[in-house]
């Protein structure tokens, strides 16, 4: 069994839902496309965006064990019986919704938004620490 960013015992842990571990494969599958990392480059993650992909991972199957068309729908434009079905965003049906809410979260996927020091707070850069766009960490400039 391939290493995984979470296990089955996490996925219960975290969702009360029990999966077979051959689901996790799957789950981190859609994670790692999502995310655009590999689990292989864990060690170059911080440990709050491993924790982040590990809840992904276990939302995602949980989520998955639900839906057993995931991997053959189509995208949905509209339907002719005016419900007012519409498409979605570009994941919402590979994606559950639980593991894109945590990886919002994990550093390089989430908000761009400038952070404003707080007075005395030390000015930060982020020092590139890896390849294939890897941003890094956050150091503290002249420290």
């Amino acid at each position: 069994m391939p290493d995984t960013w979470a296990s089955a015992a996490d996925v219960l842990t975290y969702t009360g839902e029990t999966v077979p571990e051959d689901a996790m494969p799957r789950a981190q599958a859609v994670i790692d496309i999502e995310s655009g990392r590999l689990f292989e480059d864990a060690e170059r993650i911080g440990s709050r965006d491993r924790y982040w992909l590990k809840l992904a991972t276990a939302y995602q199957a949980a989520w998955q064990k639900d839906q057993p068309d995931e991997f053959v729908r189509l995208d949905v434009k509209g339907t002719g019986s005016g419900q007012g079905s519409q498409q979605g965003n570009d994941s919402w049906l590979i994606l559950g919704p639980h593991a894109a809410q945590a990886l919002r979260r994990v550093s390089w996927l989430g908000s761009s938004s400038l952070h404003v020091r707080a007075p005395g707070e030390s000015p930060r850069r982020r020092e590139p620490t890896g390849e294939d766009g890897d941003p890094g960490t956050w150091r503290p400039i002249g420290g």
